[in-house]
């Protein structure tokens, strides 16, 4: 299913030596609409990575979470 956005953040980075990028932060509803889903990519060159996180205990045990979506387990 899709998750509502809530926020969208792009923060600038200078980077650790390897050059520039950015921090990409996105907020989602929660699939219960009680919480939030965080989804959160460093794009910094050497340095890249990124999560997912539901803050709702109940969700996260019924549902994988990626970028804007979320699968019954």
């Amino acid at each position: 299913m899709e998750l509502k956005v809530l926020n969208k953040e792009t923060d600038y980075h200078s980077g650790y030596g390897a050059g520039s990028g950015e921090i990409i932060r996105v907020t989602y509803a929660c699939p219960c609409g009680k919480s939030e889903v965080v989804f959160e990519k460093d794009d910094i060159p050497g340095f890249r990575d990124s999560s997912t996180i539901c803050e709702c205990q109940e969700c996260s045990s019924k549902y994988d979470f990626n970028r804007g979506t979320a699968t019954i387990k």
